[in-house]
């Protein structure tokens, strides 16, 4: 029967129907997925009953295991990480809480998230998508000139360093080891070509993304720190416009996909005194390329 597409919004976002996702999915509907998840850089697929095994094995029919740093995987499972927040926990911070594209700082950041819901609220704890291939078709043309020269300096300092320990400590479902590596740095392009779609997009998030280097700015001079703070409050505000954005309003069984090479997203930590469990795998990516 094929499946159905159904945008749920003019910018990002669908929803298929007519799918069982799981390890022995036919190489047919694998691609028809992998086609509509790249168009529409964030899917939703409801309905499904995933093990932690099935899942990474659905996981490596996209491509192969993206590492995941500090946060430590379910037992027996080293490719499944269970994102949970306890209904005791009401004063916790919110893991994936703050505008971000996972794993950017790097080398390879993951292409794909898989995420899957098995205990969502009755009401909260929405998660939000942004486009950066959106974003970036509405730049001026001067401006988008500009950033071809502009390179992000991406780190999980502010996420991941051991000041961070005390913060993770309030999840008591998940295992989140900082350190201090950190701190390391790695740069990748403002600007990218999305290597399946050939499409433009701003690789930015203002989480892991701590310097510019390029024209203007991160050149060691006070005027140059200054442009420096100004662009990255003026991307985080722009990349985040509501004019970009999908949100999702998860239900148990939602399977949803995204491509971090092209989004961002935020997980609304507004479900106090209620329980929330997904089990994530990430699927991997290639160095992003200007």
């Amino acid at each position: 029967m094929g499946i159905t597409v159904s945008p749920l919004t003019g910018v990002l976002g669908a929803r298929i129907d007519g799918l069982d996702l799981g390890p022995d999915m036919a190489p047919p509907d694998v691609a028809d997925l992998r086609a509509a998840l790249v168009a529409q850089e964030m899917v939703v697929v409801p309905g499904q009953d995933l093990s932690p095994a099935e899942q990474a094995g659905f996981s490596h029919l996209l491509g192969g295991y993206s590492p995941v740093p500090f946060v430590q995987p379910v037992p027996e499972h080293p490719e499944v990480i269970k994102v949970v927040k306890e209904a005791s926990e009401t004063k916790a911070f919110n893991f994936g809480g703050v505008w971000h594209s996972d794993f950017s700082f790097l080398d390879a950041p993951p292409a794909f998230t898989v995420l899957h819901a098995l205990d969502v609220p009755s009401v909260g704890g929405d998660t939000v998508w942004s486009s950066m291939t959106a974003a970036h078709d509405a730049l001026p043309d001067d401006m988008r000139e500009l950033f071809e020269g502009i390179t992000c300096v991406h780190s999980a300092s502010a996420s991941y360093s051991p000041a961070q320990q005390e913060l993770h400590a309030g999840l008591s479902g998940m295992d989140i080891r900082t350190s201090e590596s950190a701190e390391e740095t790695r740069d990748h392009p403002l600007l990218c070509t999305h290597p399946e779609t050939g499409k433009r997009s701003l690789y930015f998030n203002g989480t892991y993304v701590r310097g510019l280097r390029g024209p203007g700015v991160g050149d060691g001079t006070e005027s140059g720190a200054t442009q420096e703070k100004h662009l990255l409050r003026w991307l985080h505000d722009f990349t985040t416009h509501i004019r970009f954005t999908c949100r999702h309003r998860w239900s148990n069984g939602d399977v949803v996909l995204w491509d971090n090479r092209s989004t961002q997203h935020l997980a609304l930590n507004d479900y106090p005194g209620q329980r929330r469990e997904l089990h994530r795998t990430t699927v991997a990516g290639t160095e992003p390329a200007r």
